[in-house]
């Protein structure tokens, strides 16, 4: 994997492992649990402080002109007021984020009613930032030991073609490196 920003999802039956495993409880958030597991130094943030960290990240001088444009269409579709009417026919909302030294991490879920169906078809997605080449390996490792240690497959092939039309409506509004393929088979 080169080193830029990219996106991994992960179903459901990743998620509830991933409550089992690090003791996350109805009310917690994922990121604080795991990232303690492990040791990692990270603080962690709100969606104003995301906004702020992703909007300052896409202005400096190690980030490539391409990714600082794909940061900054994520900045305007998710946190701009108009994020709202966008969110909502994209059914994408923020749920938490974090910043390491190395790496920057935020975390989305994805929606989509099914019809006939009383639940919906969702999909988990991390979005990593890695601020160095360092940041690449220290983030791809971190998520590796994450797969590992829950003794799961993060999205399954059938999850994924279940969820290849909200992936592909993704992939096509926000073009980041992973938006359109599951790149657990590349860490």
């Amino acid at each position: 994997m080169s080193c830029q920003p990219y996106v991994l999802y992960y179903g459901s039956n990743f998620f509830n492992r991933l409550r089992k495993v690090y003791g996350i409880g109805m009310l917690d958030r994922p990121l604080p649990k795991i990232f303690k597991r492990y040791g990692e130094q990270a603080n962690f943030l709100n969606r104003d402080q995301a906004a702020d960290l992703l909007g300052s990240v896409k202005g400096q001088g190690s980030v490539t002109v391409t990714n600082a444009q794909i940061m900054k269409n994520l900045f305007e579709a998710l946190f701009l007021p108009t994020a709202l009417i966008y969110s909502y026919f994209k059914k994408l909302s923020f749920s938490e984020a974090a910043e390491t030294g190395d790496f920057f991490v935020m975390e989305f879920m994805g929606s989509q009613s099914r019809p006939m169906k009383f639940t919906p078809l969702i999909v988990y997605m991390w979005f990593i930032i890695p601020k160095t080449e360092e940041g690449c390996k220290s983030s791809q490792d971190l998520m590796k030991r994450i797969r590992q240690d829950t003794g799961t497959v993060p999205i399954s092939q059938d999850e994924w073609e279940e969820l290849k039309p909200l992936i592909d409506k993704f992939s096509r509004a926000l073009p980041v490196y992973g938006s359109g393929e599951n790149l657990w088979e590349k860490i």
